[in-house]
């Protein structure tokens, strides 16, 4: 099969052993993580995929091939792939046609944490790339960083930590990594050590390779002998990178869990840097609040708590700027379920925005769980947005709605099947046929949009952990 350039993901971290146990003491705490790769065709033509998986020595394992209509995904899960117990690894998915990807972390088997991340286009690779944070045993978490080689050649990779108002550089090495394969890097591994503890272990990174990298993030619990949570998101490559940046989801105290976000700005312009925010509440009341603004060094985070800038119940989309480069992230965490559930996603440049947005996994009332989608109109005119649902089962639903959007303001699309939105109008297809279905989705737009995907469990019954994903503009 030709491999095209824009057709390959290289997706980072597939836990896929059951019953791993980390090697060091900082990995994921506790056992029982795997993974499962939902990859969508992107495409407007069947699409051939065929995955491979990696371990750390470069060696490779062979996965089911498949062949995916139009819109419709498919989840490579361990037993579709040739892989031992306790494998981790990374991997690389092909196809003849546009493909996206999303991966799902979890330790279901005994425990309630899940992360998810997208993978990374090939050609969205990069020998530099950024992680707005970093964490060391901060408040009881710290993050684990796990980096790809996306080249079909040997790679030398060098980690830059940064703690948050510390000149020091934190370093971390490794040399001939092998093609497609990753490594796993801690922040106490580097030299000197990254401090550790509440406002001490706190910063962001910088890691550069000889040759391309991809890359994600996973924060957790800095031990415990199950994990309860997890945060996942990938790296940022120079093209993520912008002045003006959406963040479609913030919130104070949120909902009946009482969720709330704080927003991280890594500073990538090279030099000194003011960024600002401005956030577009939707709910309960329509206003706009900020700017807000902090001045931090090259390579450093502004932190923007939500708590500082809205009131308790309200949700809202935000604009983060400055006058050089930023990479964005938020972190969601929901206070009132026990355990805690946390989430991170990672924001969009104003340069990457389009009007069509695709999203592999979305959940209407399956397994406990369904998924709400967040869409932002990044546009300067009221915007209309068009979701195609492509079911597991081979149903197709359309809907738009009848209420518009604001310029910088969001709509949440949830449990459509059970009366979850309102204004939605059926453009074909019945909603009562997304009930018990997982999706791939297409949104489309008069305006620029960018969106989000956020699973949660709607019930109470299965304690499993928030988690969400970035969409993908076509």
């Amino acid at each position: 099969m030709k491999k095209i350039l824009t057709a390959i993901l290289l997706i980072v971290v597939m836990v896929l052993g059951v019953n791993l146990v980390a090697a060091d003491p900082n990995d994921l705490p506790g056992t029982g993580f795997e993974s499962g790769q939902q990859i969508q065709n992107a495409g407007t033509s069947n699409a051939n995929v065929v995955l491979t998986a990696y371990n750390q020595a470069g060696t490779a394992f062979t996965c089911d091939n498949q062949t995916l209509a139009p819109g419709a995904s498919f989840t490579w899960l361990p037993s579709n792939c040739t892989i031992p117990a306790g494998f981790m690894g990374s991997a690389v998915a092909s196809s003849d046609q546009p493909i996206v990807a999303v991966v799902n972390v979890n330790n279901r088997t005994v425990g309630p944490a899940a992360g998810q991340y997208t993978g990374t286009d090939g050609s969205s690779t990069s020998t530099t790339i950024a992680f707005p944070l970093v964490k060391n045993n901060h408040a009881g978490r710290t993050t684990t960083f796990y980096i790809q080689n996306a080249s079909s050649s040997p790679n030398n990779i060098t980690a830059t930590f940064r703690r948050t108002g510390d000149a020091t550089s934190y370093v971390r090495t490794f040399t001939n990594v092998p093609a497609n394969a990753m490594v796993v890097l801690n922040p106490a591994d580097a030299t000197p050590a990254f401090p550790s503890g509440t406002g001490t272990g706190l910063g962001s990174v910088v890691i550069t390779g000889s040759g391309p990298l991809a890359g994600t993030s996973l924060e957790h619990q800095h031990t415990a002998p199950v994990a309860q949570n997890l945060q996942a998101s990938r790296a940022f490559v120079p093209s993520d990178y912008g002045t003006t940046v959406y963040c479609p989801l913030t919130r104070r105290n949120f909902g009946g869990q009482n969720t709330t976000t704080g927003i991280q700005a890594q500073n990538v312009s090279g030099g000194s840097l003011s960024i600002s925010v401005t956030y577009n509440v939707v709910a309960p009341s329509p206003r706009t609040v900020g700017p807000f603004s902090q001045t931090v060094g090259n390579g450093e985070s502004a932190n923007f708590l939500q708590s500082d800038h809205l009131l308790a119940g309200e949700l809202a989309s935000a604009t983060v700027s400055a006058s050089g480069n930023l990479a964005v992230i938020v972190n969601d965490r929901a206070t009132n379920p026990n355990p805690q559930r946390f989430t991170t996603y990672a924001c969009f440049a104003q340069a990457n925005t389009t009007t069509k947005v695709t999203l592999p996994l979305v959940k209407e009332n399956f397994n406990n769980n369904t998924t709400g989608i967040q869409v932002q109109n990044v546009g300067n005119a009221p915007a209309t947005f068009t979701l195609t649902y492509t079911t597991n089962n081979n149903q197709v639903v359309t809907v738009t709605h009848t209420d518009s959007v604001a310029p910088g303001a969001s709509k949440t699309f949830y449990r459509l099947a059970s009366g979850g939105t309102t204004n939605i109008t059926v453009v074909s297809g019945t909603l009562s046929n997304l009930n018990s279905t997982v999706s791939g989705v297409v949104i489309t737009s008069n305006q620029p949009i960018v969106a989000i995907a956020n699973e949660s469990n709607y019930t109470g019954v299965n304690p499993q952990d928030t988690k969400n994903y970035e969409g993908f503009n076509q």
